[in-house]
């Protein structure tokens, strides 16, 4: 990533009258992704990571905390209470494998702010960003009864394809 590429700090309205803002992660987020994930359903947690799980993984924590900017990014959506403190609302992400111009993408949304637009806000600067650092493609792999995520992705220009090994994903792409 281009550190120097300024992020719009623009704020987008919640509907109680909040709103949230969008930024890089920093290496200080670790309680607060702790909090977003323990926010988030059984269900939610099957559907972004396709497994059930109780904890998020030290080494997932370690991993998005501290990156290559040359080839991954993580952005958050923050709300900001009138006390000052702030809750992480959001997170995307996308890696790119070695010698490759493709990068995959990830996203979580808090279960109750599912419905805002912040899933597409932080997908659209993703891929901004990824369009700026020279990837080509941007991919994600979608479990098929996961209808709202499917539903973004398709909004956003996705091609969404079945996995003949594995009916149980789609595979989404979005040429950059």
């Amino acid at each position: 990533m281009n550190t120097s590429t300024p992020f719009t700090n623009e704020a987008y309205a919640l509907g109680d009258g909040s709103h949230y803002r969008i930024r890089p992660i920093q290496a200080n987020d670790r309680e607060r992704i702790i909090e977003l994930f323990s926010h988030l359903s059984p269900e939610s947690r099957y559907l972004r990571f396709a497994h059930a799980i109780s904890k998020l993984p030290d080494e997932f924590l370690d991993d998005i905390l501290h990156l290559d900017y040359k080839k991954e990014l993580a952005l958050l959506a923050a709300i900001t209470s009138p006390a000052g403190t702030e809750e992480i609302i959001g997170i995307a992400r996308y890696v790119t494998p070695p010698n490759r111009n493709t990068c995959e993408f990830s996203l979580s949304v808090s279960d109750s702010h599912t419905t805002h637009g912040i899933g597409t806000h932080l997908m659209m600067d993703l891929i901004e960003h990824a369009k700026k650092n020279g990837l080509q493609e941007m991919i994600g792999y979608v479990l098929s009864k996961n209808s709202r995520m499917l539903h973004l992705v398709s909004d956003l220009g996705f091609q969404i394809r079945s996995q003949d090994d594995d009916p149980d994903f789609k595979t989404v792409s979005l040429p950059l």
